[in-house]
């Protein structure tokens, strides 16, 4: 989905709202792109439109289909050792990704955040991005941050 505001454009991108430089020719509000990556650099993802779908021709998206994200553990804040340690722990479901586990912990001057995320694709992609998290997290908060990313363990059961 795209909007347009008067300086730039913001793409919506599997719930996640991005600024973006659009050509003029594209821009109606709620317009449903189709869009390939063209070419990736450290700053910039550039995307070639392949084609622009009518709003009104468009379904709206059912509940199911849209990311969400979900409060497992609620912000919480123990001392351990006395160092105070707060914690929160979310879940971020997509039909595209499954569900991700987050748990993010600030511990004194430490910032950590723990990623789970099933086997295949989704890990590949979070693996693929930890860094790029860990970046974020120091940049934005000035504190030494730190990122793992896991395979979260799926319950298997076996019969004889």
């Amino acid at each position: 989905m795209l909007s347009r505001g008067e300086h730039h454009g913001v793409l919506v991108i599997a719930g996640i709202p991005l600024s973006a430089q659009l050509p003029r020719d594209v821009g109606a509000t709620g317009e449903t792109l189709r869009l390939t990556v063209s070419d990736v650099t450290p700053d910039r993802v550039t995307l070639q439109l392949d084609h622009v779908l009518n709003p009104e021709a468009q379904p709206p998206p059912t509940p199911a289909d849209r990311p969400r994200v979900t409060v497992q553990e609620p912000p919480r804040t123990v001392r351990v050792g006395g160092e105070e340690r707060s914690s929160v722990a979310l879940s971020f479901t997509s039909p595209a990704l499954g569900r991700l586990d987050l748990r993010i912990e600030l511990a004194g001057t430490r910032l950590s955040a723990a990623v789970e995320a099933p086997a295949g694709r989704a890990f590949a992609l979070a693996d693929a991005a930890a860094g790029r998290l860990q970046d974020g997290l120091h940049a934005r908060t000035g504190l030494e941050s730190e990122v793992s990313v896991t395979s979260r363990r799926e319950p298997l059961d076996l019969y004889a």
